[in-house]
């Protein structure tokens, strides 16, 4: 068993504190149905852009999701005391696996479609992995007694780095090489850890010190490791690595200097702090291999705003949707920025931002969304222009709409949060059928063992809907699931969670019945 002050150094040293944020899938203030008028379909004031919308699944964000130039996604959500790591292959979603544990964190993905991650094996032990759908999971380090590993980023060519061993040593592998050790060299301090890495090999990184504060550093095979934090900040964490090795990333200029700076290291000039704009803060969440950097700028009285920095532009803001806040979460190489924005009434909205079209609230830009469909942010944007969201009805896919054969998209779960023992709970879900190929069935599932196919769908004009209604025998938490089945086989499912209360009743009512 690892010590308290270990597995801090361990979550220190993997970035976990910045990067396994659990984001909420649907959000109860956002579950209101969306004004009809957000969802257009061309014409007068329609917005040049459209997104058909394919459901990936539902439960609570484990990871930011991570899309790759051909719009595969890898990703991994919360579904009870277990965390699944999941795949699109661009026209279903598979789960990856495990390696005999019960928590899978999909942490990168290149385009070739191989993904890098981190999974407990069957004794509990964090092992580094990359998966593939021809090869499957391959444990990198699956001689048990060399400690517990992470993987933390991968490229192109299928190069892995984390950290590996119980004294968290940052590492490489490859296929051809297996697990290379980069050493940790006098001056740079263990435990460490790769976090980020280019095509050609040169890898960004954090060693953590006294237990606590995280610090840069470069790996490159001719040069070996080097600290890179020439300002002497007092921590900094490398976010991104230009395609030159150009490292971007935050630092705290001092404990007392009001929060996180961004920066950009090089070797002709060292570590350059970008400055705050006319903010007191900004930090850095993405980087293209060409230098675009997107992130937020924060303000003393609480707001946040999203940016954009180049070379060229410097740090711009983005605005918001009309309210207060914004923020970043992803960059592509097209230049298009996505992230999350309070619109005019305080709700949040995910946008997609471009130097031509500003800020657009992505709700605005679907096609043939199912009704009550609401994106409260936006996470991953690939260089093909598809974007991760999170909505009310889970993470989905916003696919731009050429051609595109999309199959089923649902809305969310309509139910009350709260049911009664023994008291009928009524569910509803709607749909869209983009392809028009026809619904074979929605099946429903209550959590409590129970499940049933509805005896009656509803559907006209490429919409349709099923209602199902349930009895608990008993008090607990169940996850209510709702599938609607194609005719060509696809399926799409929506999940949300009912808190049902009372001493328990007689069991009544075990199949689901139409309303």
């Amino acid at each position: 068993m690892m010590s308290v002050a270990s597995a801090m150094r361990w979550l220190a040293c993997m970035g976990l504190w910045a990067g396994l944020l659990v984001l909420a899938a649907a959000s109860p203030a956002l579950a209101q149905p969306a004004p009809a008028s957000i969802q257009v379909s061309g014409g007068a004031g329609a917005s040049p852009a459209a997104y058909r919308v394919i459901n990936l699944g539902t439960g609570e964000i484990a990871t930011y999701p991570r899309i790759n130039a051909s719009g595969h996604v890898a990703f991994s959500l919360i579904h009870g005391d277990r965390t699944d790591g999941y795949f699109y292959d661009g026209n279903a979603v598979r789960e990856m696996g495990s390696l005999g544990g019960r928590t899978v964190y999909a942490n990168d993905l290149n385009d070739a479609g191989q993904v890098a991650g981190t999974s407990l094996n069957e004794a509990g032990i964090e092992n580094a992995f990359v998966w593939s759908v021809r090869g499957g999971m391959l444990d990198l380090r699956a001689d048990a007694s060399r400690g517990r590993s992470y993987g933390w980023a991968i490229n192109k060519r299928g190069v892995v780095t984390g950290a590996a061993g119980d004294a968290a040593h940052p590492f490489l592998w490859s296929v051809a090489s297996g697990v290379e050790d980069l050493n940790v060299t006098p001056g740079i301090p263990a435990p460490a850890a790769g976090r980020v890495l280019n095509d050609a090999g040169l890898v960004a990184g954090v060693t953590t010190i006294d237990d606590e504060f995280t610090r840069a550093f470069v790996w490159t095979r001719s040069d070996g490791l080097i600290d890179i934090d020439t300002l002497g900040s007092v921590e900094s964490s490398p976010v991104a690595v230009g395609a030159g090795g150009e490292v971007a990333g935050n630092r705290f200029a001092s404990f007392d200097d009001g929060g996180a700076r961004p920066f950009l290291w090089t070797r002709a000039t060292g570590m350059v702090d970008l400055g705050t704009g006319r903010g007191s803060t900004a930090s850095v969440i993405a980087m293209t291999p060409g230098l675009h950097i997107a992130g937020s700028i924060g303000y003393p009285d609480g707001r946040q705003r999203a940016m954009s920095w180049t070379r060229q532009r410097g740090m711009r803001e983005l605005g918001t949707l009309g309210g207060r806040t914004s923020a970043a979460r992803d960059v592509n190489t097209r230049g298009q920025i996505v992230g999350f924005a309070e619109d005019r009434l305080g709700a949040m909205r995910a946008f997609v931002w471009s130097d031509r079209g500003g800020m657009l609230d992505l709700n605005r830009a679907l096609r043939h969304a199912p009704p009550g469909l609401v994106l409260d942010q936006a996470l991953a944007i690939g260089d093909n222009g598809a974007i991760v969201a999170g909505s009310n009805a889970g993470l989905v896919l916003l696919r731009p709409d050429r051609e595109c054969m999309c199959g089923h998209t649902l809305g969310p779960l309509v139910l009350p949060a709260q049911a009664e023992a023994g008291v009928p709970l009524q569910a509803s879900v709607s749909f869209v059928d983009g392809d028009r190929t026809g619904t074979r069935s929605v099946e429903w599932a209550w959590g409590d063992g129970s499940s049933g196919a509805a005896r009656k769908i509803v559907e006209q004009g490429g919409g349709g809907s099923a209602s199902a209604s349930h009895s608990f025998s008993t008090a607990g938490v169940y996850a209510v699931t709702a599938t609607v089945v194609a005719r060509d086989g696809r399926r799409a499912t929506v999940s949300r969670t009912v808190v049902v209360t009372g001493p328990g009743a007689l069991h009544v009512g075990t199949a689901p019945s139409n309303i």
